[in-house]
């Protein structure tokens, strides 16, 4: 599953090099892309992963915040996975900005970044909870999780970049081309790295807590 996801990520990202001006639904810069439906159908799976994991942890006496801790975390990769699919952010931007008159600019569609900073950094601190705890027991899905996470924030360091980029008054086209692919890029591999972690941890959870009868 994990080579899977790895090809298909490279397979989105060469579609969008080759073929996004004959075919639009390729280009990873338009909403509800190639790249909008795997990262969300992505998503969903680690999504039911997480809660899958938290499931079982319920019957191993592990305290409540680390229950909560995973179910914040499933539900708020369900939540990413269906924004990647349908622009959320981006739709509840346009809206603040209208409210709060902050549009009329080029750069208006990046202002969701600013509008969500309390929930991204409400998620670092689920994150961290979920990296803690897998520490203890399974430090190689702690590290693949902590490297996706790494890689998202990478990901959102790119788009204020390109934020920065779009609202001058010369837009290097070609540089900002190029810095759509590498934020697009380090979004898949971090959501792949993120699948990874689930997969090993929940695998490793089941086959040592889970009984499995045989008729």
């Amino acid at each position: 599953m994990i080579l899977i996801f790895l090809l298909g990520d490279l397979l989105v990202i060469l579609a969008h090099i080759f073929w996004r001006d004959e075919i639009g639904f390729f280009d990873i810069d338009k909403e509800g892309n190639l790249t909008s439906l795997y990262t969300g159908a992505k998503l969903w799976i680690v999504a039911t992963l997480a809660l899958l994991h938290g499931a079982i942890i319920t019957r191993l006496h592990v305290p409540r915040r680390i229950i909560a801790a995973w179910l914040l975390f499933a539900l708020g990769l369900a939540y990413i996975g269906l924004d990647d699919m349908m622009g959320i952010h981006e739709r509840i931007g346009f809206v603040l900005n209208n409210i709060l008159g902050a549009g009329g600019f080029h750069g208006e569609s990046f202002n969701w970044l600013f509008y969500f900073a309390p929930a991204m950094l409400a998620a670092l601190v689920v994150f961290g909870i979920i990296i803690t705890t897998l520490w203890r027991d399974n430090r190689r899905a702690a590290g693949m999780l902590l490297g996706g996470v790494i890689l998202w924030m990478g990901s959102l360091d790119i788009e204020f970049w390109g934020r920065a980029l779009i609202t001058r008054p010369t837009i290097p086209v070609s540089f900002y081309h190029k810095l759509i692919i590498a934020e697009e890029g380090l979004e898949l591999l971090g959501a792949t790295l993120i699948f990874a972690a689930l997969w090993h941890a929940t695998q490793k959870i089941i086959r040592e807590h889970v009984e499995i009868k045989k008729t």
